[in-house]
């Protein structure tokens, strides 16, 4: 494995551990969407949600998660179309980000990544890239 493939496994590998939080947060901005009873809650729940969903998108194009990514500007488009109409007007604009949403767990879950193999025993990735990049 080059140095160039252990850099790209490390960066998915911790792509997936910091996004699984923020896809629970994700789920959490639906279901605050989903009970907004007025406008300016309903606003900030989407404004928020519209945040965190284009920083997962980002992330997920910086590590190579294409998956991740598609789904993210899908659920972004949706979450988009949402500023054009009241929640209350189309709910199947919320059955659509339901599934997107589970398309996105299980995008994000199915991500394979490899523990980067050292070059040197007893010596860390970090240090091993670190080196690499030194030479």
């Amino acid at each position: 494995m080059n140095t160039y493939d252990r850099f790209l496994s490390s960066l998915l590998s911790e792509f997936k551990r910091k996004a699984q939080p923020q896809v629970r947060s994700l789920w959490a901005d639906l279901m605050e969407l989903e009970e907004a009873i007025d406008e300016p809650a309903f606003s900030a729940a989407r404004e928020q949600a519209l945040r965190r969903i284009r920083v997962l998108g980002r992330a997920a194009n910086a590590a190579h998660a294409r998956p991740v990514r598609s789904l993210s500007r899908s659920h972004e488009l949706t979450l988009g179309a949402l500023m054009q109409t009241r929640a209350a007007a189309c709910p199947e604009l919320f059955t659509r980000l339901h599934e997107t949403m589970w398309m996105l767990a299980v995008a994000l879950y199915s991500i394979e990544t490899e523990p980067p193999v050292s070059e040197h025993d007893g010596q860390s990735t970090e240090l091993t890239l670190v080196e690499s990049c030194a030479d």
